[in-house]
């Protein structure tokens, strides 16, 4: 559900805007032709390594490691995003926006599991307690 929500954002974004990428004369090869905006690889890491991040913390026992699986998912969706702008691909607005929209999506996501998770615990205590 995130990376199919993440991916739908980033196809209707760039058939809505139709922004233009930065001149190739100034990117790295390969070059890409579609739209710029917005970023799809930083959309699409900040949701899946924040999503991952998410359900490995459910896991650890440990407030550092819940740190460090925090730093090791927001560390990998920056640099990504980072790294399309240093190499020509996309405009830094491209990527701050990607990075927004994959944030909401990402709350929202989590939000609903949350709200899932708590209705499953409340109907076993229901049924637990007939």
């Amino acid at each position: 559900m995130a990376g199919t929500g993440s991916l739908a954002m980033t196809v209707a974004g760039k058939q809505i805007f139709g922004r233009a990428r930065p001149d190739v004369s100034d990117a790295v090869p390969p070059y890409d032709y579609s739209p710029a905006f917005p970023s799809g690889h930083s959309l699409n890491a900040i949701v899946i390594a924040g999503i991952v991040a998410y359900l490995l913390i459910l896991r650890q026992e440990t407030r550092r490691a819940r740190i460090a699986t925090a730093t090791a998912a927001a560390f990998f969706a920056v640099t990504m995003g980072l790294s399309r702008v240093y190499l020509g691909h996309h405009w830094l607005t491209d990527v701050i926006a990607a990075w927004m929209l994959g944030a909401a999506w990402l709350a929202l996501v989590i939000t609903a599991h949350r709200l899932y998770l708590t209705r499953q615990t409340n109907r076993s205590k229901c049924i637990a307690a007939s």
